[in-house]
């Protein structure tokens, strides 16, 4: 055991820039914030703010789903204070999931500021294509 993360902590540094510390490589590859997953009450309370809501019905381990984060955080940025973004893990919640008809992982549904579907999407989406439907619903 001591043996794997001596290893793991010599390959972690070996890829380190040199001149560089530990915490600066960190800082610079570290993501944005996360974006944060929804309780099914929270969901129910984020729906009737009053505000565009995009969220994605995933799972933490789903690999599709960790792929679309920056996608997310990238919206969220955009968005600012406008409208929300969220993750709802289905795997935790799937009453919710049944409830909203999500099939697969991961699924993105944008609410309008009435918390009506506008769109929705399975699987991955790319930024630009995202980024144009949202404009086109009116969202961003």
């Amino acid at each position: 055991m001591i043996r794997i993360v001596l290893t793991a902590v010599s390959v972690t540094l070996a890829m380190m820039v040199p001149g560089q510390a530990l915490s600066e490589t960190a800082v610079k590859s570290a993501d944005p914030v996360p974006i944060v997953a929804l309780s099914p009450a929270e969901l129910t309370a984020t729906l009737q703010e009053g505000k565009p809501v995009v969220m994605e019905f995933g799972g933490e381990t789903c690999i599709p789903c960790r792929q679309m984060q920056p996608v997310l955080q990238e919206i969220r940025a955009e968005l600012g204070k406008k409208g929300r973004v969220h993750n709802f893990w289905i795997q935790t919640h799937p009453e919710v999931a049944r409830q909203f008809k999500v099939m697969a992982m991961p699924t993105q549904i944008v609410f309008d500021a009435k918390g009506t579907e506008v769109f929705r999407h399975i699987g991955l989406i790319p930024l630009p294509e995202f980024r144009k439907v949202l404009k086109e619903k009116g969202i961003l």
